[in-house]
């Protein structure tokens, strides 16, 4: 092979590179030493010679006895080229939460934008990194697998993805992951760099040796990449057992994308079993579960009916789940896991609301957070299909259900004044303790904070369940002589119906 000579642009591509890859952990002092094969691979040129004072790894390997040899300047070249496609397609993701001071309104702007806080950043997915026609094997290595040996024949030999040194890639001796809190925007992204671009190599050998001998790719690849796919499942579970909290979400959503397009991508092989990866996404589920129940419990209890922090997180992790939905199935079916996340996530709420209702001391104002949670939840479904339909449906017979309990626990009680016997023998002290007791009622929730949406209906709930009744009280009283004389001699005027209903269309309103 000739020389190469690199084109007059090549330092300031080499430039490019340094600046694009400076990552944390040691990655800048390697870059200057292997920008050079990269501008080569992005300028179009070939591979260059081995060194003149080296010797030709594939000179003086016995006939029969050539393995299948990586070639550390592809391998370097590819892996630099993956990291440049991976960080010019980073974007971040903003959320669909709203924080407002008590998040009871909402505008389709606000919905759909999202806070900046509760943004993360997304990377490209593996399937999509482009690596050219680079070859990462010396060509015309055809030697029996079992011929192989288990670890690298001297300096210039290589045989293991996982020996080649680089910091893109994992190795044994990369440094493995201690907990949350070391993570920060900069050492997120160098594992992320690294697990994807592991990854991607790993997937490129598989394709490559197949092309290059059919026969023996398996037993081939299985050298070259068993211990780097083992590395691999070490580090993602050392992220999903990790013990997570709300103060580190967006570096978690960003790292489990990546976990789940890793596995995905690895859960074929041969050599990773579909109930070891399908296991690792289940404790993922488990992790998203303990971040829930872990979010702090300060509601503001002087507010009544305010979001709780746990239902942002809640929207995220949805979010996450939307997003990877087709992946976390298939992965999970193959490892025969039913479990089904967006329920696992909704009944985690749930729990935690149940738990918050007791800074509450009323049961309405209970009854009016946890409706104000829920409802925030499918709202934010509505605009973006979040939830299976089952869950949808779940989540919509729980609201049936707490606007009952709300509704029995403060207007039901009133109907005794205006229907049974107070309807059959009307008087003028009934509606007087009806009316008492109505405004009463009215006064004290006129500044509860409700959803937009859930205060329309709750509204139309009690009209519903009031005003018919207190029309036919009316009418009763009227056609009474005895009670339409108390009413005359008392001279005390009667709220009409139309008042009573614009009574109720006010409440809530702050």
């Amino acid at each position: 092979m000739a020389d190469y000579a690199p084109p007059p642009e090549d330092q300031a591509l080499e430039l490019g590179l340094y600046l694009a890859l400076a990552l944390p952990g040691g990655l800048v002092a390697w870059v200057p030493a292997k920008a050079r094969a990269v501008a080569r691979w992005l300028s179009g040129g070939r591979r260059a010679a081995p060194e003149a004072d080296g010797a030709d790894p594939i000179r003086g390997v016995p006939p029969g006895r050539t393995p299948s040899l990586l070639d550390r300047a592809e391998v370097a070249a590819v892996s630099a080229a993956l990291c440049v496609a991976l960080v010019a397609g980073i974007h971040p993701i903003p959320s669909l939460v709203q924080r407002r001071a008590d998040s009871s309104d909402s505008d389709e702007e606000e919905v759909q934008s999202g806070h900046h806080s509760d943004r993360h950043v997304w990377y490209p997915p593996i399937e999509s990194l482009q690596a050219g026609d680079r070859r990462l094997f010396f060509p015309g290595l055809t030697a029996s697998a079992r011929q192989l040996p288990d670890a690298r024949q001297g300096d210039d030999l290589l045989h293991r993805l996982s020996d080649v040194e680089n910091p893109l890639i994992l190795t044994p001796s990369t440094e493995r992951f201690s907990g949350p809190c070391e993570l920060t925007n900069e050492t997120t992204r160098t594992w992320v760099m690294r697990l994807k671009i592991t990854t991607k190599l790993v997937c490129l050998c598989k394709r490559q040796l197949h092309e290059q001998n059919q026969e023996l790719a398996e037993e081939c690849f299985a050298v070259v990449a068993k211990q780097s796919v083992e590395q691999i499942l070490e580090v993602a579970c050392s992220f999903t057992d990790a013990t997570w909290s709300d103060a580190h979400i967006s570096q978690q959503l960003t790292v489990f994308d990546t976990v789940v397009d890793v596995l995905f991508n690895v859960q074929g092989l041969r050599f990773s079993g579909s109930g070891e990866v399908a296991g690792i996404i289940n404790k993922m589920v488990n992790a998203f579960k303990g971040v829930i129940q872990r979010t702090s419990n300060d509601i503001r209890s002087n507010k009544e009916s305010i979001i709780h922090p746990a239902t942002f997180i809640l929207i995220q992790v949805l979010e996450f789940f939307r997003r990877n939905r087709d992946m976390i199935q298939s992965i999970l079916e193959s490892g025969g896991y039913n479990t089904g996340p967006c329920s696992d996530m909704l009944d985690c709420l749930v729990s935690k609301l149940k738990w918050a209702e007791k800074s509450f001391q009323k049961k309405g104002q209970r009854c009016i957070f946890f409706l104000n949670n829920i409802n925030y939840v499918l709202q934010k479904n509505c605009h973006s299909g979040l939830l299976p339909p089952n869950v949808e449906s779940n989540l919509v017979s729980l609201i049936d259900q707490y606007i009952v309990s709300y509704l029995e626990k403060y207007w039901v009680p009133l109907l005794r004044y205006l229907d049974g016997d107070s309807l059959r023998k009307p008087r003028r002290l009934s509606l007087d303790k009806f009316t008492g007791e109505f405004f009463t009622i009215c006064y004290s929730q006129m500044t509860w904070k409700v959803q937009t949406v859930l205060k329309g209906r709750l509204r139309q709930e009690i009209v519903d369940l009031i005003v018919p009744k207190y029309v036919n009280f009316l009418r009763a009283l009227q056609e009474n002589p005895r009670s339409w004389f108390d009413r005359i001699s008392r001279e005390k005027p009667m709220c009409p119906a139309a008042e009573l209903e614009q009574v109720i269309r006010g409440l809530f309103e702050r």
